[in-house]
């Protein structure tokens, strides 16, 4: 498995695969400030200072101010001091399903509605719990999947791999065997990879 340094390529970078923590300390080592960053994003700060060798200047935006208390949760309260918790959430659903009862859950869609939020509060926008259940409730109307989250190459390959009729009955300690095997090849960490690389053409699959 490749080991973080300064001089490595993007390349060489986007072709290996670095836990959580690993990223959090190799960005701190070269100058970027981690605080709330999630992995996708500290990837893309650490690609950009691999590819011009300076430090970016963006900063995390916390979603509270510290030391003040949360955000009252009421439809027309503006979004300062934001809680990513049950709390919020149920409170959310009750405006999605007063507007739409019954409608179901979709997988990803806490994720998505983070990312929307994170993004806003960055551009500082101005914007209500109300526009927050407004984006949940469309996220949740999506026809088909949400978009798989980004950084979780781990979930999205074993929703891949489980989604191909070829894979029926197999059980979940070998679909991880697939998985770690994947993990340590050179090369994008995506079923469709593996399917390439375990394919009769290629000599060198995982056995």
């Amino acid at each position: 498995m490749s080991t973080l340094h300064r001089g490595m390529s993007v390349e060489e970078f986007d072709n290996g695969y670095f836990y959580a923590a690993d990223l959090k300390a190799f960005a701190r080592e070269i100058g970027i400030t981690v605080g709330n960053f999630r992995k996708m994003e500290l990837e893309d700060l650490i690609r950009q200072f691999l590819r011009t060798g300076k430090v970016p200047d963006r900063k995390p935006v916390m979603p509270r101010k510290t030391g003040q208390a949360r955000d009252k949760l009421k439809s027309d309260t503006v979004v300062t001091n934001y809680v990513d918790d049950r709390e919020t959430k149920a409170f959310l659903l009750e405006l999605v399903h007063a507007e739409a009862s019954g409608l179901g859950r979709k997988s990803g869609q806490w994720y998505w509605l983070n990312d929307w939020r994170r993004k806003k509060q960055e551009a500082r926008a101005r914007f209500t719990y109300g526009d927050l259940a407004g984006h949940l409730r469309e996220l949740m109307q999506t026809e088909g999947r949400l978009p798989q989250i980004p950084s979780a190459r781990m979930n999205n390959f074993i929703t891949d791999f489980r989604a191909d009729p070829a894979n029926a009955g197999i059980p979940r300690k070998d679909v991880l065997k697939a998985w770690n095997w994947l993990k340590a090849q050179p090369g994008p960490k995506t079923y469709a990879e593996y399917r390439r690389l375990t394919s009769p053409e290629t000599p060198d699959g995982p056995g």
